[in-house]
């Protein structure tokens, strides 16, 4: 691929391997011999006829000519073709070194004039030729007719808003001689993908660049988009049964007609993915072996349709059938099934709900249960209200209770494992070099598992004072100290001595494999591993003696901090650095002048400019003229002024990078007995950097850092004093003579070495074990796709939180519950504080009530007042007015009453101050759900949006998938036959789940097959209104949530009907508001008439809803819940829509990479910039700065504001009214992301209430901005500074939903909530 096939056949000669380019791009046989001749004539053009005969000039062409071959060699070890040029080059550098200034003058201008002559004839020179390194070790030319084609094809379809040749122009200024074949693809990725935001076809070229790269990894070559129908359907059968062998799928998937599934796949699907979806499944999704991909994007559809088809009839044709509606995006399952279906594990559902029983046991048991459950995956939603609260009696001990924070704090901890983070000191390699891991923050880039750099997400810390190591590696500085369950990416049972091809060979066979181990699990003779970083970033028309004398300079050079003299020093007998630096000032036409101290010192000057920039009207020097060197003050020096690697010089090309290392060695380095390097630098930057290009070029470094007292005096050579007073720290680098490194500094080579390197990794001895008394304060990081990350010691898995992610729910009366509102609070007894467990408020309606008419509230203890937690509407209502009597009378022990307005506003305050507890609602959730024959409601879960029954023998199950609501749009409006094939197809799925699916614990099970809950989601809403060109701020949207939700839920709901005729109903039907005719929209009589006012619900429906009650009576339900619209933060990413319900958060985002940062803006937003000819670089940059927030670009149409405003811009009762609309027709409940700019408590106390009177069941995050600042500033990935938007709203809410415009009177917070680029765990979708 991208390579030339006419290469000249390897002859017996020593140079077979090696071709010369010619200036016409021709490839001949490389003949030393021609260089001796041009070589001579040179000397011969000086030392005239008589030259001919000297015996001097024939040995010293001789010589020369040895040492511009072996160069060249050296370059290329493993063949290849070396252009002319490059040859000359190496000529002209050689009679310089050698000091024949006068022969080298005459060889230049005999260059110069033979390209005079080749230009009056009209000739072209092929300028820049490029090796291209295949996976062989191979070299062939680059064959740019090839890549043209490549970027031409991924543009096919989209030529009129992209330009292939511009694509084409920005790869080849990356591509370098020797690239590797994977690295012209992601040249051409990062090319296309920097495009992106000058229109949002680039994504999809950016997309099938990325295609192409996969394609290779998996398939071996290229394959084009035309040829992949004929080779998905040879390679499906391939993948499965290697899948199977590799025990990743489950072997029931090799039962099925293989070739049938593999010619039902369709290619052309591959090309509906934009960049980012396509990568997120790359980085998270797809099934791999040893880090390499064997699932391409259409397998990876078949692969979890066949695994929901497992126990189908005809499973084949049931498989097609799931992958279709997966495969054209119109339904997507939720990310555990995407995960998990086909393989050897399936846990595939999302969500967990359970009750915490009121004693010790069943408390344990209840955090033992989260474990299992979150293992794998699942937002889990605890309800705590039975426990009884602080004060109360304990009859068993006689003694009072602690309440339930003290155990919510246990929950805390053991769902984020605070025992897996490192002490604070510890060095992380990011992309800017080694940093602290406490300095480190979200958005900054750190090397992970696969050898390339993530963004950190998150940085954790905690108080703690769990068991402590120190981890002492061979091939590090210093010991890492760590708690002693952060895992490892490790190898054991490796014998001690044991010879390296010995365990290499058992790495290969399988007998040891590594794994993640936990630290505490690690002990001497174990190794730890090191990924070999993979990404290359070069530095365009920088050359190899650029990289050299940049390391150089990094060793013993320097520039002054006027930024106008450069200088590099040495000693003139020993450094051979300082010929190399001569050479290259006088082949770059650069003057320099030399000082000496002695004969052991002397030192090399030249200008850093050429010429000098004036003041125009002083005539005063202001600074230096156009650089002499291609490197600036910024690449030698920090801010500190201390020398360190610069970023955009630490990721070059591999002979780059030797040339680079060869600099530093060369000048701070040190040959000892003719084979041992060392290095030593006082800056710990400059050391760790050196390690990490060492790293780079797979060679591990160990080192140790050392403190010197100096007191004392030395006599330079010219008989001046220095006088050393004072302490000193430098690092001491062992680095092992790999051949490379060798030959460049002549030195032996190492014979042996002691580590091991398997699948992108090199492994490292741990030497020793030791503990260590805790440290108070730790720190982790968690790290989008990969994670992991990379310590100066060693890989770390993320530590932090489990795939599945807790929170814990309490009802309003509980005793405990102000301490509980309390417990996301940064100040306080942090052992009464829950930093990263979620928190939510199960309020029932009676509280309303009281808040609404300004009475008292009461609290118990629910050991007092037990059946409380068990009743709801009026049963509640009575109960607890006869617990409050009885209070008043004396005869409970723990009651507290206060104004239940002065609660409801800490409950506000917290909630704006923390982001929780989120407010939930008891009485809709109960009284509305269809199960409330069987059981009670006690919580929700995770992300609010399921509501299922729990009990001290039931665990809630339900699992997740969302329509995307878009592709069901058809001429401006809902296709409803295309949505009923959809809806009906994906009931399906998502019932054969219940019976698939692995349940981790046994109540989970049985709960799951007695009712048989599910579901069924949307996503794409905000699409929907950009296609329909709807703004979200009004009535006509609040219409369309209204009739689309109508039409999912009434074929949710028929679907259901048809696998009951089909399969039977569920088993616990009989009872239900099914069985009695009840609908979910009927549901809200029997909450108007439990709640007794307070309540109002849009009634309007336009369906054929009494043909469905007809079906239900005579078929039943297959599924006890049908509906529950989750957020959808990465499947709605990974086909290219608006999350769930959400609002558009940003009109722009920015994403980055070690590559550079690339911006993705809204396509619908920029097709209609372009239809109103407003798309240009001025209203990208405008958009950049208001960070995407359109409301305030003037140029932009009022009603294209109004249509593209972001969350923030939006009246947040908008959102309460659609929700309202939706929560209609729904028998769950719906994930809602509130957002309020401006926020107050009056705001929150309007909006709050409103959503309760509504007839909300339960609310997720509430966003705000504050209305005290005037910053403009957002984060990263959704993540909001507490900044207000200004200029109001951008729609005029109907005047009985306006907002108040109050200033803040709450400090404002920001609470993190799922989104694209983070999801807080894999319970969403």
């Amino acid at each position: 691929m991208y390579s030339t096939s006419d290469a000249l056949p390897a002859t017996d000669s020593p140079y077979g391997n090696f071709k010369t380019i010619r200036r016409n791009g021709s490839v001949v046989a490389f003949e030393p011999g021609k260089i001796s001749v041009a070589m001579s004539k040179a000397f011969l053009a000086v030392a005239g006829s008589q030259g001919s005969t000297s015996a001097r000039i024939r040995e010293q062409v001789a010589h020369l000519t040895e040492q511009v071959v072996g160069a060249l060699m050296r370059r290329k070890p493993e063949g290849g073709a070396i252009h002319i040029e490059e040859i000359q080059d190496q000529v002209e550098l050689a009679l310089m070194r050698s000091g024949e200034h006068d022969v080298a003058r005459a060889y230049v201008l005999y260059r110069e004039e033979r390209s005079r002559q080749r230009a009056l004839r009209g000739e072209t020179d092929v300028a820049h030729v490029i090796n291209v390194l295949k996976a062989d070790n191979s070299q062939e030319l680059l064959d740019v007719a090839a890549l043209k084609a490549l970027i031409k094809s991924a543009c096919s379809g989209l030529e009129a808003d992209t330009d292939a040749e511009h694509i084409l122009s920005e790869t080849l200024k990356n591509l370098y001689d020797g690239v590797a074949e994977d690295e012209v693809n992601k040249s051409a990725i990062m090319a296309a993908r920097a495009m992106i935001e000058k229109d949002p076809a680039y994504n999809l070229v950016t997309a099938r660049l990325l295609l192409n790269s996969i394609r290779l990894e998996i398939l071996g070559e290229t394959v084009s988009q035309e040829s992949m129908a004929e080779r998905y359907a040879d390679y499906f059968p391939r993948y499965v049964k290697r899948g199977i062998a590799a025990e990743l799928l489950d072997e029931k998937l090799g039962e099925y007609d293989l070739e049938r599934l593999g010619r039902a796949l369709v290619a052309s699907r591959d090309t509906q993915f934009g960049y980012l979806g396509l990568q997120t499944l790359y980085d998270r999704y797809f099934l791999h072996i040893d880090g390499q991909r064997i699932e391409l994007p259409q397998a990876f559809y078949m692969r979890v349709a066949m695994g929901l088809a497992l126990n189908e009839i005809d499973r084949e044709a049931r498989a097609i059938e799931f992958y279709n509606v997966l495969s054209t995006f119109d339904f997507m399952s939720s990310t555990p099934t995407l995960f998990n279906a086909g393989t050897r594990r399936s846990q595939l559902s999302s969500c967990y709900l359970t009750t915490i029983a009121d004693d010790l046991d069943g408390i344990y048991e209840g955090i033992k249960e989260n474990a299992l459950l979150s293992k794998f995956a699942g937002g889990l939603g605890n309800d705590w209200t039975p426990v009884r609260a602080m004060g109360s009696h304990i009859k068993g001990t006689n003694g009072k209770s602690q309440g339930v924070v003290p155990f919510l704090k246990v929950v805390n901890d053991t769902a984020v494992a605070v025992n897996q983070c490192f002490a604070p000191d510890t060095l992380v390699q990011t992309a800017d070099g080694v940093r602290p891991i406490r300095d480190i923050r979200p958005g900054d880039l750190v090397l992970g598992h696969s050898g390339q750099y993530r963004e950190v997400t998150e940085r954790m810390v905690y108080n703690q004072t769990d068991p402590m190591l120190e981890l002492d590696v061979k091939h590090s500085i210093e010991p890492l100290q760590v708690t002693d369950a952060h895992p490892f990416w490790a190898l054991q049972g490796v014998p001690m001595g044991q010879a390296g091809h010995r365990t290499q060979a058992a790495l290969t066979k399988g007998k040891v494999k590594p794994a993640w181990v936990e630290s505490g699990k690690l002990s001497a003779g174990d190794y730890i591993g090191f990924a070999i970083p993979r990404e290359i970033v070069p530095v365009p028309d920088l050359s190899e003696d650029d990289a050299r004398l940049y390391g150089i300079l990094l060793g013993d050079g320097h520039l002054s901090k006027d930024g106008m003299q450069w200088g590099v020093s040495g000693h003139p007998q020993r450094d051979a650095h300082l010929a190399f630096v001569r050479t290259y000032l006088l082949a770059h036409g650069i003057h320099s002048w030399e000082t000496a101290r002695g004969d052991s010192y002397v030192q090399i000057h030249w200008a850093a400019g050429q010429g000098v920039l004036r003041d125009g009207t002083t005539g005063r020097i202001t600074g230096a003229g156009a650089p002499t060197l291609p490197f600036s003050y910024d690449d030698l020096y920090d801010q500190n002024h201390n020398k360190r690697i610069a970023r955009r010089l630490s990721h070059l090309p591999r002979a780059h990078t030797l040339a680079l290392v060869q600099g530093l060695l060369e000048t701070d380095g040190c040959v000892s007995r003719g084979k041992e390097l060392t290095f030593t630098s006082a800056s710990e930057a400059l050391a760790y950097g050196l390690r990490y290009q060492m790293l780079r070029l797979g060679v591990p470094v160990s080192g140790q850092k050392r403190t010197r007292q100096h007191q004392h005096e030395g006599v330079r050579s010219d008989g001046s004093v220095a006088r050393f007073d004072g302490e000193s720290t430098s690092i001491d680098l062992r680095i092992p003579a790999v051949p490379e490194l060798a030959a460049r500094l002549g030195c032996q080579a190492l014979t042996k070495h002691h580590w091991i390197e398997h699948q992108g990794m090199v492994f490292s001895r741990v030497r020793a074990v030791r503990p260590i008394t805790p440290k108070a304060l730790v720190v982790d990081l968690k790290v989008d796709a990969d994670e992991s990350y990379h310590t100066v010691a060693g890989l770390a898995h993320n530590g932090g939180k489990r795939k599945g992610a807790v929170c814990a729910y309490l009802e309003t009366w509980h005793a405990d519950i102000e301490e509980f509102l309390e417990l996301r609070k940064n100040t306080g007894d942090d052992r009464r504080r829950v930093h990263d467990m979620n928190t939510a408020n199960w309020i029932p309606d009676l509280f309303m009530k009281r808040v609404m008419d300004g009475a008292d509230w009461t609290l118990f203890s629910p050991s007092e007042v037990p059946d409380l937690h068990e009743l709801t509407g009026r049963a509640f209502e009575e109960a607890y007015a006869r617990y409050e009597a009885r209070a008043e009378r004396g005869e409970i022990r723990v009651a507290k009453k206060m104004p239940a307005l002065s609660l409801w506003r800490k409950i506000l305050t917290m909630l704006f101050e923390t982001g929780h507890p989120w407010i939930t609602f008891k009485d809709p959730c109960n009284i509305r759900s269809p199960q409330q024959h069987v059981g009670v409601v006690h919580s929700s879960n995770l992300c609010t949006e399921i509501t299922l029954n729990t009990n001290d023998n039931e665990i809630a199950v339900c699992n997740l998938g969302s329509v995307n609501l878009v592709n069901h749009l058809s001429n401006g409006q809902l296709d409803h036959g295309k949505l009923a094939r959809t809806v009906r197809t994906a009931m399906r799925m998502l019932d054969n789940v219940i019976d698939i699916n692995f349940y981790p614990v046994k109540k989970a099970r049985n709960a799951n097959l007695k009712h048989r809950p599910v579901g069924m989601g949307i996503m794409g809403f905000q699409d929907c209104l950009h296609t329909l060109r709807i703004p979200y701020a009004s009535p006509a949207a609040v219409e369309f949530a209204d009739r689309s939700m109508e039409a999912v839920c009434y074929q949710a709901y028929w679907a259901s009907t048809e696998l009951a005729e089909e399969r039977g109903r569920y088993p616990s039907y009989k009872g239900s508001l099914w069985d009695r005719g009840i609908l979910p929209q009927d549901s809200i009589d029997l909450l108007a008439a439990e709640r007794g006012g307070y309540l109002d619900v849009d009634r309007s429906e336009t369906l054929d809803w009494a043909a469905l009650r007809s079906r239900i009576a005579s078929y039943g339900m297959r599924n006890s819940n049908c509906v529950a619209i989750a957020p959808t933060a990465t499947i709605a990413n990974i086909i290219g829509v608006s999350a769930s319900i959400e609002p558009t958060y940003q009109n722009l985002f920015v994403k980055s990479n070690l590559s550079g940062e690339f911006t993705v803006v809204n396509d619908y937003l920029v097709r209609d910039l372009k239809t109103a000819g407003l798309w240009d670089e001025v209203m990208i940059a405008d958009l950049k700065y208001f960070d995407g927030n359109v409301s305030r670009i003037d140029r932009i149409p009022a009603d294209l504001r109004d249509i593209y405003a972001t969350a923030f811009e939006i009246d947040p009762r908008w959102l309460v009214e659609a929700a309202s609309r939706r929560q209609k027709w729904i028998d769950q409940a719906q994930s809602l992301n509130l957002y309020m700019a401006g926020a107050s408590g009056k705001k929150l106390d309007e909006l709050y209430k409103h959503a309760w009177v509504r007839g909300l069941k339960t609310t997720y995050y509430l966003r705000t901005l504050s209305a005290s600042s005037a910053e403009k500033s957002t984060g990263r990935g959704g993540e909001l500074n507490a900044v207000p938007i200004s200029g109001g709203m951008t729609a005029t809410a109907p005047e009985k939903y306006q907002a108040s415009q109050t200033d803040a009177d709450l400090p404002a917070t920001d609470a993190k909530f799922c989104s694209i680029d983070n999801p807080d765990c894999e319970a969403c979708q």
